[in-house]
């Protein structure tokens, strides 16, 4: 009984702060950012779930991740806490902990919850995100290591990998993409050109890519076989601005044309998915004056 009322006090504490008005984030150029309400009922219900259900290490990630869905950040960061005291084991609770230290823009302490989770589950390629830290050579390092195993299939057991999640072993063609845009993009900010072009030599369009597009079109774009027009697509979507539009930019900038690259950054960051990685990078790299001012 002791247990479960201090489960009620964490969530009733958490559920307090459901109304309120001040930001989940500022940004690195000053920008407040706010949560979305939940009129769907969906963080009550894994908040009951977590009452009834006890303390439980799938029920405490599940009533984190229904605040993830609404920006909830400064209410699932302490939930993913919890879980990492009582499940130190566990590979999920750094990963997104991780991950949501990454959208509201601690990225040292982000670092520390993914190197957790890559000694907790090495053969997962979901848990590494350096690029955002300027560490660009562990990232090369990273994700080639990760990249290498790829064409090996994948072994009877893999310590700490839950199931379910992606490995570094016997890539499908959507998980290949996705690594490959990050590796390509690490290399390229280390210097290492050729290593990042020869990466390119695998990206064919006959791949058979469902789910990771963005990371597909923006690779055909880096081959020189999209142009930047048909990489990008409509200039509605807003996904595409954000994740293919932040590769592109930083290929811009790489390939010297550094005015093109500002003008993609500065686009992606007036964008609204706040949370999105490709535009928490663009803000990061306009934050450090890796561009100069858009001209007006």
């Amino acid at each position: 009984m002791q247990g479960r009322w201090l489960w009620l006090g964490i969530l009733c504490s958490v559920c307090s702060l459901a109304q309120r008005t001040e930001p989940e984030v500022y940004s690195p150029l000053g920008k407040a950012y706010f949560a979305r309400p939940d009129s769907t009922g969906v963080i009550a219900k894994a908040d009951k779930a977590l009452l009834d259900g006890g303390e439980k290490a799938d029920l405490l990630l599940a009533a984190a991740r229904a605040r993830d869905q609404f920006l909830r950040f400064a209410d699932s960061i302490p939930l993913y806490t919890r879980g990492l005291q009582a499940f130190p084991d566990d590979v999920r609770f750094p990963r997104f902990r991780g991950h949501r230290m990454i959208s509201i823009r601690r990225f040292d302490a982000a670092l520390v919850d993914l190197k957790t989770a890559a000694e907790l589950s090495p053969a997962s390629f979901d848990v590494s995100y350096h690029l955002l830290r300027g560490d660009y050579n562990h990232s090369a390092r990273e994700y080639t290591r990760c990249l290498a195993l790829g064409d090996k299939p994948k072994p009877e057991f893999l310590r700490g990998m839950p199931e379910g999640w992606r490995s570094c072993y016997a890539l499908d063609d959507d998980s290949r993409v996705a690594l490959t845009d990050w590796t390509y993009r690490a290399l390229r900010r280390a210097g290492k050109h050729q290593e990042a072009k020869q990466l390119l030599d695998r990206i064919t369009e006959s791949m058979a890519v469902k789910e990771n597009t963005s990371y597909f079109k923006a690779l055909l774009f880096y081959k020189g076989v999209r142009t930047e027009e048909q990489a990008l697509g409509s200039p509605q979507n807003a996904n595409a601005i954000s994740t293919i539009g932040y590769g592109v930019a930083v290929f811009h900038r790489l390939e010297g044309r550094t005015e093109r690259a500002c003008e993609l950054l500065q686009r992606i960051v007036n964008e609204e998915n706040w949370s999105a990685f490709g535009l928490i990078g663009a803000e990061t790299d306009l934050s450090r004056g890796l561009c100069a001012p858009v001209k007006k």
